[in-house]
């Protein structure tokens, strides 16, 4: 499995809504990010999808360092 294959992969989650946003970061920035902002998106992969979505809607601040990637992701540019 390629290591584009295996990120596609890692990011289906238990919800649609995840599934969307990090499907299209995935699509549209991973491989014109910069090598933090992928680092920093490999580490979102891991968290939980509770936590996620409460720093995506605002609900609960991110940590700094997942900061600028959850920007990249609430916009869903």
């Amino acid at each position: 499995m390629s290591d584009l294959a295996r990120l596609r992969f890692l990011c289906r989650r238990g919800m649609k809504e995840l599934d969307v946003l990090f499907g299209g970061y995935l699509a549209r920035h991973y491989e014109t990010a910069s090598p933090d902002d992928q680092w920093v998106f490999l580490r979102l992969l891991e968290c939980e999808d509770p936590d996620l979505w409460a720093w995506i809607i605002g609900q609960t601040p991110p940590p700094a360092q997942y900061l600028h990637v959850i920007e990249q992701l609430q916009r869903n540019d």
